[in-house]
């Protein structure tokens, strides 16, 4: 069987890569991208069992994101991580269908427990 493949989204290419390295520690696949745009476009699209994204990236953000996703019915649960303290992203990112919603720093054992119970839904 094959592990789960995590697709990570975020223009902070260091953040990118640890957390593609995180995943990869556990045994998931994970690949990573530097934009909602270059991976809407991958073969990673159709193949993913979840997405972790930032919530602002230039371009199009892990919000609209995750509404193109449901718009195209793309099910595939999306973990939306974010800097900006403001707290209507709370509600915003429930609204468009987020499972969770992590402000950096983030405990990253919350992040994987996020990780694991949306692949297991």
């Amino acid at each position: 069987m094959t592990s789960p493949l995590v697709a990570i989204i975020d223009d902070d290419v260091a953040l990118c890569s640890s957390l593609v390295d995180l995943m990869r520690s556990i045994g998931y696949r994970a690949e990573p991208f530097a934009s909602a745009e270059t991976f809407l476009t991958s073969s990673t699209l159709s193949s993913s069992d979840c997405i972790v994204a930032d919530v602002h990236m230039p371009g199009m953000g892990g919000l609209d994101l995750t509404r193109t996703l449901h718009e195209q019915g793309i099910m595939t649960p999306v973990i939306l991580i974010t800097a900006l303290p403001d707290k209507h992203l709370d509600d915003e990112a429930i609204s468009v269908g987020a499972q969770c919603l992590f402000r950096k720093p983030f405990d990253t054992s919350a992040l994987l427990d996020c990780v694991e119970r949306s692949m297991s839904q």
